[in-house]
């Protein structure tokens, strides 16, 4: 698999993961005593961190893959790169944040009430970071997706680029054809006006 292949695969254990845990945590924080929904929502944490990191190791040579290729945006690659890296560290930190918590249930004997609730803020804050990465993702390829008063998609995008380039030509070509004829029509007129002038000097 290339870069390309392994970034599309990773990419969706973070979304996924991210949205599956939170249920689970709420789970863990109703049933305190019980650590196995904790447990699973940490899992589910872990390996969604795990997939965000390798996306992210990933996105420079699946950017390198489909740059060049025609009608792919710029503007949302740049914007995809940019909503990754805090998406993975929100990702990575919910991880590490599920580790703690389910380390401090081991020893405490209980799950933490108030751990429990701060993780469930913050992994709401990472899957809702990871739809908004992933939907600049998906407008990468799909002009559809696309907002294009947000980015300079005409200007990055070959073939907008050259539709606008012909566009600009046609325009130019008609206001050259329309001086050409306005002075034509001008000469036209001075022609017939000189033979008036001459017999009236006569």
């Amino acid at each position: 698999m290339d870069p390309a292949h392994l970034h599309l695969l990773f990419n969706h254990f973070p979304i996924i993961g991210s949205v599956l845990a939170v249920p689970l945590l709420g789970i863990a924080a109703w049933r305190s005593q019980e650590r196995g929904a904790l447990f699973a929502a940490v899992v589910v944490l872990v390996i969604s961190g795990a997939g965000a990191a390798g996306a992210n190791l990933t996105g420079d040579g699946a950017e390198e893959r489909v740059e060049d290729q025609p009608g792919i945006s710029e503007h949302w690659i740049h914007e995809h790169e940019e909503r990754a890296d805090i998406a993975t560290v929100l990702s990575v930190v919910s991880a590490l944040g599920a580790l703690g918590v389910l380390i401090w249930a081991h020893r405490k004997g209980q799950t933490p009430v108030l751990g429990v609730a701060g993780l469930v803020a913050l992994t709401v804050a990472t899957a809702a970071d990871m739809g908004w990465t992933g939907l600049a993702g998906g407008q990468i390829h799909h002009s559809e997706l696309r907002d294009e008063t947000a980015g300079a998609d005409v200007g990055e995008n070959p073939a907008a680029s050259g539709e606008a380039s012909e566009a600009r030509e046609r325009e130019e070509a008609g206001e050259r054809e329309e001086a050409g004829e306005r002075g034509e029509a001008g000469e036209r007129g001075e022609a017939g006006e000189q033979p008036a002038g001459t017999t009236g000097g006569k």
